[in-house]
């Protein structure tokens, strides 16, 4: 098994564990949970089968789901994000790179990362709070929950990747 995988495998999981044991606890003004687990989608290897990609999205939303009690809506968003995933790498990754990597702040750069990495997540908070509130007669805290969760979970990942960024670079 190549290190990647293990890489990958341990990120599942600490990401599972981090979501399910302390950013669900975390609710700020009623409107803003992070969903940091998105963060296991937006940096699988750029060359990985889109067919991979779709099992991966399904279980990290299904281990979700699990542990959250929540009917499969964190596999729908998880699996709509994991399919949307080639699409807004056609959009934003380099073309110059020729190797395998992941997506992060050193292959494309702060800001086409943060692009990418927020449109990913926003559509994931999309469709997550979109098919939790099963109607939209409330639009305005529908539209507060996923910009509030959207600044929360971007920053999250921000810092992850920032970290992740300086500790490469030395």
């Amino acid at each position: 098994m190549s290190i990647t995988w293990v890489r990958q495998m341990v990120l599942f999981f600490l990401l599972v564990l981090l979501q399910v044991w302390l950013f669900n606890k975390i609710h700020i003004g009623g409107y803003a949970t992070p969903l940091v687990y998105i963060y296991f989608i937006i940096k699988l290897p750029v060359e990985m089968n889109r067919s991979l990609v779709l099992v991966l999205s399904s279980l990290l939303g299904l281990c979700i789901d699990l542990f959250t009690y929540t009917l499969g809506m964190n596999m729908l968003a998880t699996v709509i994000a994991g399919f949307m995933r080639a699409y807004f790498l056609k959009l934003f990754a380099p073309k110059d790179i020729f190797e395998s990597y992941s997506p992060s702040f050193s292959t494309f750069g702060t800001g086409m990362f943060l692009r990418y990495a927020g449109l990913m997540i926003l559509l994931h908070q999309v469709v997550l709070f979109v098919t939790e509130s099963f109607s939209l007669f409330e639009p305005t805290l529908l539209i507060l929950r996923i910009v509030g969760s959207y600044v929360l979970t971007i920053f999250l990942i921000y810092i992850f990747e920032k970290m992740r960024y300086e500790r490469f670079k030395s």
